[in-house]
């Protein structure tokens, strides 16, 4: 095999192992030989669009299946999985769940969930430092100016953030954390760490987040509040990575559990 058959081959071997299509691979070996056959001169020619032409038309008719031919095309643009810390993103519809969904997938993978900060009122069935770290805005000003936040966000309420510190020992310890944000939370730490964030969207339907704060006897205007969110904020299920509703909060964490347990298991 000449030098330049031998580089275009180990080329494509190593992008198509990156996708574990072997059998594409195998059809690319069999069209170098193919060609070799045919052509025994025909080494000058492997370079340049004829080349991918050639080699395009041989997979479509070649054994490599349509389906995985397919599969090239749909992830082509698509950057590999990266191995790193995992962090684990609860987003979704406010009134969902996502809290204690979060405390209850902590408990069961032994993840720490990094608690947010908020300026917000403390409710009555809450508690500091357990629900969030209730915080006073010159106690949360103070922490913005010395950038203590790697995500914030103010919202009709009061202003939330995760503090980059706790985050970050939370990442060294355990290599992975479970955090809490809305959609725009959910986007910046995706676009901060690519793959190794990990977004999973919670939803219930509009009644049932009626029904539990009309249960848990919230003030109206919270209740209008959510229910007026909830068409806007359930659009973003779309960008998640795994999506579920929560209408049994024990199947819930189980089936987000699994998930998540199948992504880290493919660093080790």
């Amino acid at each position: 095999m000449d030098k330049k058959t031998a580089a275009l081959l180990q080329c494509g071997r190593l992008y198509f192992w990156s996708r574990r299509d072997l059998g594409i691979f195998v059809e690319l070996a069999r069209y170098s030989l193919h060609v070799k056959e045919v052509n025994p001169g025909a080494a000058g020619e492997f370079s340049g669009r004829h080349t991918g032409e050639a080699m395009w038309n041989w997979l479509r008719t070649s054994k490599a299946s349509v389906a995985k031919l397919e599969n090239v095309d749909q992830h082509a643009e698509t950057p590999a999985e990266t191995f790193g810390p995992k962090i684990i993103i609860i987003t979704g519809t406010s009134g969902a769940g996502r809290k204690r969904t979060a405390k209850q997938l902590s408990a069961a993978l032994g993840i720490p969930y990094v608690i947010p900060y908020t300026t917000r009122a403390i409710r009555s069935q809450e508690r500091d430092g357990e629900h969030y770290h209730f915080i006073s805005e010159g106690d949360f000003q103070a922490m913005a100016d010395k950038h203590a936040f790697i995500q914030s966000v103010h919202l009709e309420r009061g202003r939330y953030g995760i503090a980059e510190l706790e985050l970050v020992k939370g990442l060294e310890q355990h290599n992975a954390v479970i955090i809490v944000v809305n959609h725009e939370g959910a986007r910046a730490f995706r676009e901060k760490y690519g793959e190794n964030a990990l977004r999973v969207f919670i939803y219930v339907t509009k009644k049932d987040i009626q029904l539990r704060l009309e249960r848990e006897a919230a003030p109206f205007d919270l209740i209008d509040e959510y229910l007026g969110n909830y068409t806007e904020q359930v659009v973003y299920k779309r960008e998640a990575e795994f999506l579920i509703q929560n209408m049994d909060p024990e199947v819930t964490v189980q089936r987000i559990k699994e998930f998540v347990e199948a992504r880290i298991s493919r660093q080790t």
